[in-house]
């Protein structure tokens, strides 16, 4: 069978607060994953930041949204005491930050642009910017749930790879897909055991199959076996290892 790509979901997410300094970090030192899955945001003074959620409550010690808090007001929230006491005083890093690490650890990196609950203007261009800047257009892919968002990215600037995230089944999936310029399509694990069709399908098209967030051996060998171009999962450790035993890592 083919290589499958790796991809540790928010960074060790499974085990570490997720989208933190210390998750990415401990995917890299205790996992084999080729890359992470991680989340874009911009703040009211116009930084871009690492964090999934459009508001801070669920993980963090702060209340609101991303879009009204400052980027020296996200600094000081603590991202890790929610998961355990332990990881307190972990704190956000910025898009720039988890380029510059996933350059030195010769990492991947898809990301979400999360422009669906929050239009953030602007955001494509910015994120973008950013990829051209560190060099790393061959390095980095993008996805999002906003289909609009990923059709503009990809019309301004064709190098980096673009896909169209969902996790509902789609009416005439082969016709929608046909009006898109995504070169993937990321659908969730789920979706490819209702519909097994669409692995070929979206093969026969040119594009790849990047699938989410598959956290149990039996689903990763299932991916694995229908022919999946990359897995994103919470658990990487699990993942790497249920790879290796199918030989595709």
């Amino acid at each position: 069978m083919k290589k499958v790509m790796l991809l540790a979901h928010r960074g060790f997410s499974g085990k570490y607060p997720e989208n933190s300094p210390l998750a990415f970090h401990k995917a890299v030192e205790e996992t084999s994953a080729d890359g992470f899955e991680s989340d874009v945001h911009i703040t009211k003074d116009g930084k871009l930041i690492i964090f999934h959620d459009a508001t801070v409550e669920r993980t963090s010690n702060g209340t609101g949204f991303i879009k009204d808090h400052t980027y020296e007001e996200m600094l000081q929230l603590d991202i890790g005491s929610w998961k355990s006491p332990e990881f307190a005083g972990q704190h956000i890093w910025t898009f720039d930050q988890l380029l510059d690490f996933c350059d030195e650890t010769n990492m991947l990196l898809n990301m979400e642009l999360k422009n669906y609950e929050v239009f953030y203007e602007g955001l494509e261009q910015r994120v973008i910017d950013a990829i051209s800047a560190h060099k790393m257009q061959d390095r980095v892919f993008v996805s999002s749930f906003n289909h609009i968002s990923m059709q503009k990215f990809k019309e301004l600037c064709p190098d980096i790879k673009t896909g169209l995230l969902y996790d509902k089944p789609y009416l005439d999936i082969d016709k929608y897909i046909e009006r898109s310029n995504a070169d993937n399509m990321h659908p969730r694990y789920m979706l490819l055991q209702y519909q097994p069709e669409l692995v070929d399908l979206y093969h026969s098209r040119g594009m790849k199959v990047n699938t989410w967030t598959v956290n149990d051996e039996e689903n990763m060998r299932d991916m694995i076996h229908r022919g999946v171009d990359a897995i994103i999962s919470n658990h990487a450790d699990v993942l790497c290892r249920v790879a290796t035993e199918e030989g595709v890592h």
